[in-house]
């Protein structure tokens, strides 16, 4: 079970075992064994790179991982999970059910670890809604460390929780390209 974002320190526990700390550089990320499967993705953007790992399983579903790193820096990591039928993906099979039942998945599992009710205990999802007024549904928490949100993106065409860490991204961005 995904146990984190911590509220103290945003260190994400992932299911397969991996955990995820907001220190983590990106030397550090290409070192640890747990990271040689790792895909990179650079979009033509030096130093910005992310990063592509499976987190294990999620009720059942497959927990993809990302890691957006500006040089050494962690900046973000974003967190989906498959609702997809499996085949392959196009613009043809983008589903906005199936993006509303990811993002009501998504917003379930977010409840479960910083909502009044969270009790540590397994994570069921139970029924998901495809009710697409959802995918225009807010979902936050902010911390001292940063903020998780969980998100559905028009544009690109998906559904994520984001951890953010402090005010990383907009540093990153005012330092501009090195």
């Amino acid at each position: 079970m995904l146990t984190g974002p911590s509220r103290q320190n945003g260190t994400i526990c992932l299911p397969n075992g991996i955990v995820i700390g907001a220190g983590l550089t990106q030397d550090a990320f290409r070192d640890a064994p747990n990271f040689a499967n790792a895909k990179s993705q650079d979009c033509g953007t030096p130093p910005w790179i992310h990063y592509h790992i499976s987190g294990g399983s999620i009720d059942g579903r497959e927990l993809a991982v990302s890691l957006c790193f500006y040089d050494q820096t962690l900046v973000s990591v974003d967190l989906s999970v498959d609702l997809y039928r499996p085949g392959p993906r196009s613009w043809t099979t983008y589903d906005l059910a199936t993006e509303a039942a990811t993002k009501d998945f998504h917003d379930c599992l977010l409840e479960s670890i910083f909502g009044e009710a969270a009790n540590g205990a397994s994570f069921h999802a139970g029924r998901v809604s495809k009710d697409k007024a959802i995918l225009n549904r807010p979902v936050s928490w902010s911390f001292p460390w940063g903020k998780v949100w969980s998100l559905h993106d028009p544009k690109g065409g998906g559904t994520s929780i984001t951890v953010s860490y402090g005010n990383r991204h907009a540093a990153a961005v005012l330092a501009g390209p090195r």
